[in-house]
């Protein structure tokens, strides 16, 4: 009998490891949520906790607190695959080198028990099929990740958790993964990453929950975030910028000495800067948008959630509740707990009833383009099915010269009268 009741993919309640008494605790009373049609990032330095956190709530190490998958502890899901699609950073834990990419995967479907066919689904929407073949030793830290990845996907869960994904990769690589899961969030599913990253934490995340030395120093919206760590400024970097950051303090201009030759400019924009250099006839080497972050400590000084009084008792009376919950179930014995359904968000489900993966799949081809065959001749050579009618300003997808092929994705670019021709 099912209770209409519908849960949130992931909570954490009170989550708290201590290693040995008169040692700070690694994490204290970590209490957060990941919701579906969201990227939540769970953002801090190394030593913050962010990875003993996801450690804790799937079971791998002992602590307190609780943590719930769609309304049950991890250790009774029945199928935890078809939930739950984990990929932790583990070095020295992956693929045998030996083994083929293709190989792996079913091998991977096979122990969870889906058809090799769904394995065959996920190397194509992985950009892998193309070096299915390839043995592992091969791969670059792109297509392993992407490898760990599909590996997660197997089950079709609707809730994917993930410690440091993009952590290494190159830029390209980095914008896949973007657009991957925030597409398979589009599609109804919830993502918790961590990263240490502020700059990656605002392009990637619709929420932020930032952690330093164990403890949650706030839990905010994208834009919140923003707001209270990140802000934009200009550098500027020639060898005049003395009288130029006088003319920039006269205009209104926040200016900070980076050295003799640079400078960071806070209230103008580049082209206002450019243009006031150009009137005074002051010589610029570098020109460019930066993003800064605030020290986590100033957090303190901001008015970020869960630090007023009101968020503190909300908060408080969301843990008391949960923690309730969670004691009657585990008093239950394992054949009296019900199985919990995967709430269905309006988004979840197309038209033609698509899946979180497919569509991530989807739209991250579209926004980094297809992966080139295995081999592909350096050189600028549009991918079958992907245009080539030579007309200028045509969309296709190119390998650029030097680059090798299978080791990295293709990006998407205009092609020139030069390479029509």
């Amino acid at each position: 009998m099912t209770t209409g009741k519908t849960y949130k993919p992931f909570q954490a309640i009170g989550l708290t490891k201590s290693y040995r008494k008169g040692r700070p605790p690694a994490l204290l009373d970590l209490s957060f949520d990941a919701r579906p049609g969201e990227v939540t990032v769970l953002l801090g330095p190394e030593g913050s906790g962010r990875t003993t956190a996801l450690r804790l709530a799937l079971g791998l190490e002992q602590g307190q607190g609780t943590a719930l998958f769609h309304g049950r502890l991890y250790r009774r899901l029945a199928r935890p695959e078809k939930s739950v699609g984990v990929v932790l950073n583990e070095p020295g834990r992956g693929a045998h080198p030996g083994r083929r990419a293709r190989a792996h995967l079913r091998m991977m479907a096979a122990a969870a028990g889906v058809p090799a066919r769904r394995a065959d689904q996920l190397l194509e929407q992985t950009r892998l099929d193309p070096v299915g073949e390839q043995r592992l030793r091969g791969f670059s830290p792109g297509m392993l990740r992407r490898l760990q990845l599909a590996e997660a996907l197997l089950g079709d869960p609707r809730l994917l958790i993930l410690d440091e994904p993009t952590e290494g990769l190159s830029p390209r690589n980095v914008e896949w993964f973007h657009a991957f899961l925030r597409a398979f969030a589009q599609g109804g599913g919830a993502v918790l990453v961590t990263l240490r990253s502020p700059q990656e934490a605002a392009q990637l995340g619709h929420r932020v929950v930032t952690l330093d030395l164990g403890r949650m120093l706030a839990d905010q919206s994208v834009a919140e975030f923003r707001r209270t760590r990140l802000r934009d400024e200009v550098s500027v970097r020639g060898p005049q910028v003395a009288r130029l950051a006088d003319l920039l303090v006269e205009a209104g201009a926040a200016v900070r000495r980076e050295g003799g030759t640079r400078i960071s400019v806070e209230g103008l924009t580049r082209t206002e800067i450019g243009e006031l250099a150009y009137r005074n006839g002051i010589l610029l080497h570098e020109l460019a948008d930066v993003t800064v972050e605030h020290a986590p400590g100033d957090l303190a000084a901001a008015p970020p959630h869960l630090l007023t009084a009101a968020g503190q008792a909300a908060h408080a009376a969301h843990v008391s509740a949960l923690s309730q919950s969670v004691a009657y179930q585990s008093a239950l014995p394992e054949s009296a707990v019900p199985e919990s359904p995967v709430p269905e968000s309006p988004v979840c489900r197309s038209a033609v009833s698509e899946s979180p993966t497919s569509r991530a799949a989807a739209v991250a081809e579209v926004v980094i383009g297809a992966a080139a065959p295995a081999g592909a001749a350096p050189g600028a050579q549009p991918l079958p099915g992907r245009g080539g009618s030579g007309m200028p300003g045509e969309q296709v997808v190119v390998v650029r010269p030097g680059e090798t092929a299978d080791a990295e994705l293709v990006l998407t670019q205009p092609r020139t009268t030069a390479e029509s021709e």
